[in-house]
């Protein structure tokens, strides 16, 4: 084993026992229970003080790896406190860390270790889905209907070459950041006045998509994974005509 791969070892290891050190710290002391809507998550974090803009990048970090938190939740609740703003910057470099190491937690640590975080049968699932083609997960990650954080870990498993795990990150993590900082926290439409009327229309608008993503979730995902192996082979194609 080279000196490099130890070195990498020890670094993985050292963050993955600091993730879970918090993750601890947080169930043992009830936190981690109480984190179920923006405005308790707000609280949480205005009480670290002057570590505020900390505990929120560590909640946006581990909100990728370990912690079941909805995204929405936790970025809605860094606008509440920072302002869309800091919440942006703060959300995708925190994000982007944390699927940096979900990918290297499947990659280095193994699947016993993705299965034991997010379930034998998700894991199976997904594995084999992602197995299907590089492509696949592009489009997924695209779609707010699949689970992004857990994708990462899975995709961690699979041959995906992590230069093109990165590049899918770096494009689609940010739009669901940016959409939700500046729509879900009133900022660019308001909650007040005639604009309750159009939020009414958009919340029954995504009510709509939710129901159709959970009624036809089975088809949406053999979509979105037929759709990414066509991509594969046209471009498989093209090469070989070159």
């Amino acid at each position: 084993m080279s000196q490099k791969t130890i070195r990498l070892f020890i670094t993985i290891t050292a963050a993955g026992a600091l993730v879970t050190a918090l993750y601890a710290v947080l169930k043992l002391t009830g936190t981690l229970d109480k984190i179920n809507s923006p405005e308790e998550l707000k609280n949480i974090i205005l009480s670290g003080g002057v570590f505020s803009y900390l505990i929120f990048f560590l909640i946006q970090f581990m909100q990728v790896t370990l912690v079941p938190i909805p995204a929405f939740i936790t970025t809605v609740a860094g606008t509440l406190v920072f302002g869309p703003w800091m919440t942006t910057v703060i959300s995708i470099v925190a994000q982007m860390l944390g699927a940096v190491a979900a990918f290297y937690i499947g990659r280095k640590l193994g699947r016993k270790v993705v299965a034991w975080i997010a379930g034998e049968e998700q894991t199976k699932k997904w594995e084999t889905k992602l197995g299907k083609g590089k492509y696949a997960f592009f489009l997924m990650m695209l779609f707010p209907v699949f689970p992004d954080d857990l994708l990462c870990l899975v995709a961690g498993l699979t041959t995906m070459s992590f230069r093109f795990f990165f590049v899918t990150n770096i494009i689609t993590r940010p739009i669901a950041i940016v959409a939700t900082c500046f729509f879900g926290s009133g900022y660019l439409i308001p909650f007040e006045g005639y604009w309750l009327i159009l939020w009414a229309v958009l919340v029954l608008a995504v009510i709509a998509l939710l129901v159709l993503s959970f009624v036809y979730q089975e088809k949406i995902e053999n979509f979105v994974v037929e759709l990414g192996q066509k991509i594969k082979d046209k471009i498989a194609k093209t090469k070989e005509k070159k």
